[in-house]
């Protein structure tokens, strides 16, 4: 058994989905990685990694449309019903910098696979996606962690 740790960067689009799905497999490929447990993290606070639907885009749109009603960019409204809306104090970064961190949040920065006969083991209709939740292009990396076996010959 052995170990591989790797980085790998993506460049985003905005708020959005980024499909990393090939990205992934392409890099078991690349590293032999025959069969264990592949552990990935995204090494940010304002974007998620999830992994869901990948046939349908109207699913990314409805989860987008969700998010965005559940987490607000412009503050919210308490859940006691009252009228006064609380306004983010963290804007450093643009109105969309908190709002950003609350979506991730409420989602992942890592997932965690199986790796079988040199393969990232999914269903049929899963894809593994960045979920960017600032409004700009951002650099994004990704900890690769592969713990298992490897082809070295």
């Amino acid at each position: 058994m052995e170990q591989i740790l790797s980085t790998l960067d993506f460049e985003t689009r905005g708020q959005g989905f980024t499909d990393i799905t090939k990205d992934i497999n392409d890099w078991i490929q690349y590293k032999k990685f025959q069969k264990g447990i592949l552990l990935i993290f995204l090494k940010h606070t304002s974007c998620s990694l999830i992994i869901n639907e990948n046939a349908d885009i109207n699913v990314l749109k409805d989860l987008s449309a969700y998010m965005k009603a559940i987490v607000p960019e412009q503050g919210f409204y308490p859940n006691d019903r009252s009228s006064k809306k609380i306004e983010y104090l963290h804007s450093q970064e643009g109105l969309d910098d908190m709002p950003a961190h609350i979506r991730t949040m409420l989602t992942s920065n890592n997932l965690s696979f199986s790796v079988f006969d040199g393969e990232l083991k999914i269903g049929l209709w899963q894809g593994i996606y960045i979920w960017e939740h600032r409004t700009s292009n951002k650099s994004r990396s990704l900890q690769l962690h592969a713990i298992g076996d490897f082809d070295l010959n």
